[in-house]
Parts: structure tokens; sequence; C-alpha cells
């Protein structure tokens, strides 16, 4: 019997025409795979138990391609870090003596090819970052620190194997900026026009006023910071690219306070019915010293977000002095993230019903095992 601990609801549209192809060779192994290179379903074995899990999945997004005739669905996501000897994990398929990732469409086990991304200098992930930054008073020993480390990280990354894109969200008690989706360079032009806290205090790009009109939407009390809020804000207003990896990362020295809205209370980010994978990761990055916040909807540890979405959380110094980028965990998670390709789904398109995509990863035997697994919906409509 199966045990399922984490379970979401992802519905992704896919404008497909294709028709697949059933073309199948052996290579010098005997093992049976197409010109895409994927195996066989018929290879493939069901997903082992996972009874305790671990580490959590990070955030996921499915699409699917047409490879030489043969749909393809791919599924990426970033990297899994071992918690015990804190290396991260190289994730391995079908066929493989040292398999350690399953995939099952419907409980129907999946032939599954890997791509380790920390391996690959050719191909690119596309990931979309939205920096959600406190820009209250508090913040402002840290505000300049924070910006100039965002603007040389996100230059570090255009540079990269990875195919990025950033947005801004700065908030208070109500959300007073943001920059919608774009490049470092319009990035860095909204980041440098002031000072301080007044860097993300104002709308930028080309849809600014309607950025700002929405703002008062997602108001909370005059002087509670919720990163929350500001996330959520993102999360329905920003362009995000299909099929790109979402990565929130959110500063600020202070508790969430979604002043009794529970919509925007860290314990939203629990259920995954309120947050599926494919919203995104959230990491925090926090510099204070304070600790003791434990009012749900009041005064919540803002890193719990993190927590609950399978993000990371970085501790610093109250002026950012000791902020490094270029060294957070989840620079690491996006160049070890992973793309898992498989096959044989054509008929599940546009079929109207949502399928369940069940992933289990099971590392060796020992005190370094990690056991980890997550299932979501997928609707593959045209």
């Amino acid at each position: 019997m199966k045990k399922y601990f984490l379970s979401a609801i992802v519905v992704a549209t896919f404008a497909i025409g294709f028709t697949a192809s059933d073309e199948v060779y052996k290579d010098e192994t005997g093992q049976k795979v197409d010109t895409t290179g994927i195996p066989s379903d018929d290879l493939a074995q069901p997903n082992p138990e996972v009874i305790t899990p671990t580490t959590n999945i990070p955030n996921i997004q499915t699409s699917v391609s047409n490879e030489d005739g043969t749909i393809v669905m791919r599924i990426d996501m970033t990297g899994v870090k071992n918690s015990t000897d804190l290396d991260w994990l190289k994730l391995y398929g079908t066929g493989l003596s040292n398999q350690n990732v399953w995939v099952e469409i419907d409980g129907k086990p999946k032939g599954i090819d890997v791509i380790n991304l920390g391996e690959q200098t050719e191909r690119t992930v596309m990931t979309d970052i939205v920096f959600t930054v406190d820009n209250s008073g508090s913040m402002d020993d840290e505000a300049n620190k924070i910006a100039n480390d965002i603007i040389a990280w996100a230059q570090l990354l255009a540079n990269s194997n990875i195919d990025a894109r950033f947005g801004v969200v700065g908030y208070e008690g109500p959300i007073t900026g943001a920059l919608n989706m774009t490049t470092v360079d319009k990035l860095s032009e909204y980041l440098n026009y002031s000072y301080g806290t007044n860097r993300t205090y104002h709308f930028g790009g080309p849809d600014a006023a309607d950025l700002q009109a929405k703002a008062p939407n997602y108001h909370v009390g005059t002087w509670a910071e919720c990163g929350a809020c500001a996330i959520e804000y993102a999360n329905e207003y920003f362009n995000f690219r299909t099929g790109a990896n979402r990565i929130y990362i959110n500063f600020t020295d202070e508790p969430n306070q979604p002043y009794g809205k529970e919509k925007y209370s860290v314990k939203f980010f629990e259920s995954q019915t309120n947050w599926a994978p494919a919203q995104g990761t959230v990491h925090s990055i926090y510099s204070s010293s304070q600790f003791d916040y434990n009012n749900w909807n009041y005064n919540e540890q803002p890193w719990l977000i993190s927590e609950y979405t399978g993000g990371t959380t970085q501790f610093i110094r109250w002026d950012a002095s000791d902020l490094d980028l270029t060294k957070i965990l989840v620079t690491q998670a996006m160049q070890n993230s992973y793309i898992i390709r498989l096959k044989d789904v054509g008929d599940l398109i546009n079929d109207g019903i949502e399928h369940e995509i069940h992933v289990t990863i099971l590392s060796e035997e020992g005190e370094n095992q990690v056991r980890a697994e997550k299932t979501f919906m997928v609707r593959f409509d045209m």
C-alpha cells in the first residue's frame, strides 16, 4: 500500500497538436529506447514506498514538447539537498542500477530519463526570481547592501546556464513598489532609482501604473510588514513564463504581520491546496535577532513560509554586512536543478481529466538516505 504525504493541485494548460511516434529500437545494451533516449515504460518499476520523508521536493513545473514526432513530458524542479551530509543529490532514472527517482502517472510507472543540470553546460533552465523586500524604516541599515547584492547576483546568474528573469515587490504596510518580470539590466535600473529603502518604494516598468493601481488590493495594517502579502501580490499579477521554475526571496527583519487576514498568514502556505508546487519555492533572508514570534495571523515567524514550500532560510547580521547571495542555498539549488523526461502521454492530451503525477525520491540506504515524494495533478489541455 502506498502512502501519500504531500498533495497539491496544479492545472497546466498545454497548446499541443502533435502526433506520437511508436518507433522503438534497442541500444547496444539491449535496452529499449526511442529516438528521444527515454526508456520505455515497460522497463519502469513502481514508485517505492516512503513512510517517513526526510526532506521536501521543491517547486515543480511541467511542460510538453514534440521531440522528433514523440510527445515528451518534462518535469523541472530545483535541487534537493541531502539533509544529513549537505551534498546536492544527483538523480538517476529508469534502468540504471543506482536509480533513485521514480514517476507514476495515474498509478502507472513511467520510464524516465534524468538530466542533472549541475553536470550540464549546454542546457539552460528557465527560472523566474522575485525579490520581496521589506522597505520599512527598520530596514534602512541593510537596504543598500541588499540592493547591491541583488544586482550583482542577478548579473552572475545572467551569465550562467540559468535563463533568469527578475521581479521585485517592495512592501511596508501596503505594497509600496513593484517591477514585473524583466531583465537584469532593467532590474538594476529599478533598484538604482534611489537610495536606502526608497530603492523599492516606487513602481517601475511599462506596466507601472497598472501595478500601482492593483497594490491597494493587498493592503494590510498601516504598520504591518507582511512578506506573505507581497508574495501573493506577485503571484497574482506578475508575468511568469510558462515552464519556468519560480523562486521567491523574501528580505525582512520583522515578523510576518497579516493583521488578522488568514490569506496572508504563513499558515496559508502550509496547505498545497492554497500554494501548489508550480507556484514556487520561497526562500527567506532574515536580518534580526528576534525569534519569538508565535502569534498566528498577527506576528509570525516569516521563515515558516520557506519551511512549508521547500525553501531555505538564512539569518544574517542586522546591517546585512555578511550577506552574500552567491553562497545562499537557493543559488546552489538552481545550479543543481533537474529535468525529468518521460513519454507516451499523447493519449492524455485534451481529455479534460486531471491526472495524478507522483514523484518519489529514495536515495541509497544508510544515515544519509533521502526520502521524499510529492503528488500533484495536471490536466493536459490544448
